[in-house]
């Protein structure tokens, strides 16, 4: 592909951000490995503790409990959160 030139991380970022005042949960800027910040990892939706952080792909942690929640609240965190198939 030679056109379009690639969306600026700074346009990424807003669209998660309206997404976000919609009232979507779970927002991602993707496509941009660490230039998205906090838009790259996944937050409860209740208390904003990263329970996953990511860098681009590769998942460098998981706090999500067994049963599928945040470890600080309890909130449920929608996924299939078996830590085999996350190779942790």
């Amino acid at each position: 592909m030679t056109a379009p030139s690639n969306t600026v991380a700074q346009t990424l970022i807003r669209a998660a951000e309206v997404g976000r005042e919609a009232g979507l949960r779970y927002v991602y800027a993707g496509n941009l490995p660490n230039h998205v910040g906090e838009y790259e990892n996944t937050a409860c939706p209740k208390c904003n503790f990263v329970v996953v952080r990511r860098g681009g792909y590769i998942v460098h942690e998981n706090q999500i409990t067994e049963e599928g929640k945040c470890p600080r609240c309890g909130e449920k965190i929608a996924g299939l959160w078996r830590r085999e198939r996350l190779n942790l």
